[in-house]
């Protein structure tokens, strides 16, 4: 039996969602994606994911988290399964943080769909 892989995107920008979800289709492993157009959403879901596409700043939400507080939320976690993390963000700035919270990768946008297909 294949194991279905779960994935989340979260970013606030619909566009860079359907974009990534349509790269993650293309690479034809059985999955399941949800899409969260806030941190907020994403924790207020509670739902386990084996991997998630997190952009680092996201707008909108007001006072809201950002994907960098997000991940170090996760990471605190010690009940939940932690999924492996891929940052996908518009600044580089951010790569050293990063390596904090112990991100799998770190894509800048735009993505480019080589690149995405490696990782």
């Amino acid at each position: 039996m294949v194991e279905t892989i779960k994935i989340a995107v979260c970013d606030d920008e619909k566009n860079i969602r359907s974009y990534l979800v349509s790269l993650i289709k293309k690479q034809g492993g059985e999955c399941s994606i949800t899409e969260y157009a806030s941190a907020d959403a994403y924790l207020s879901d509670g739902k386990e994911h084996d991997l998630l596409f997190l952009d680092i700043e996201m707008g909108g939400s007001g006072a809201g988290l950002d994907g960098m507080g997000l991940a170090r939320r996760i990471r605190g976690m010690e009940a939940q399964k932690q999924p492996i993390i891929i940052f996908v963000t518009g600044y580089e700035k951010y790569v050293y943080d990063a390596f904090d919270v112990g991100a799998f990768q770190y894509l800048v946008k735009p993505v480019d769909e080589q690149k995405f297909a490696e990782v």
